[in-house]
């Protein structure tokens, strides 16, 4: 009987003795990790000053067969492009979605790239769904389109010109009436 055990206690032996800090060479400047207790850590560094990807990320969109996953898009690869990157509004490019259409999406770029993609249900850029903005960091977008128009360098919108949201105000915090912690 003891003789079952042992595979399963050496791997435990093993998996409590790996050391800590490969899984967190690649960490970003200015980040780094404190042990608050055995098995929790806090991950401290600045959110204001994420600079890991930078102003020099190339301009990539990159279609999917399939949907979008939790964190990631599925299938292959139907679509890769990169459009021309530029300081002044571009006219709109249309390209069209090869093995009929696309499910799922990434587009990137650095917010300075100023680029979007309109995504269409019908090829010819015709039958518009939805808008995607390219953003720097890996986000799928999901939805079911066989062509994209894609234009950059368009100049983001002046938040004042915006204005407020439109539920500020309508939405309130239910007042704290007591602490129902300790009773129990």
């Amino acid at each position: 009987m003891r003789l079952q055990h042992a595979p399963f206690s050496y791997l435990l032996i093993l998996l409590t003795n790996f050391p800590p800090g490969l899984a967190v060479e690649n960490l970003p400047a200015g980040v780094d990790i404190t042990e608050d207790t055995p098995g929790q850590v806090t991950i401290n560094g600045d959110p204001t000053g994420n600079t890991t990807l930078g102003t020099d990320i190339p301009v990539v969109a990159t279609l999917f067969s399939g949907d979008p996953g939790p964190s990631a898009c599925r299938g292959h690869v139907v679509l890769r492009f990169t459009p021309p990157r530029t300081t002044t509004t571009t006219t709109e490019e249309c390209h069209e979605v090869p093995s009929g259409g696309a499910g799922c999406a990434v587009f990137t770029a650095s917010k300075e790239a100023g680029c979007e993609a309109r995504l269409f249900a019908e090829s010819g850029c015709r039958m518009y769904v939805n808008t995607a903005v390219f953003v720097p960091e890996e986000r799928a977008v999901g939805g079911r389109w066989r062509s994209i128009g894609v234009r950059c360098g368009v100049p983001a919108p002046d938040p004042a010109s915006l204005g407020p949201p439109p539920l500020v105000g309508l939405m309130k915090r239910p007042p704290v009436t007591g602490s129902k912690a300790g009773n129990g």
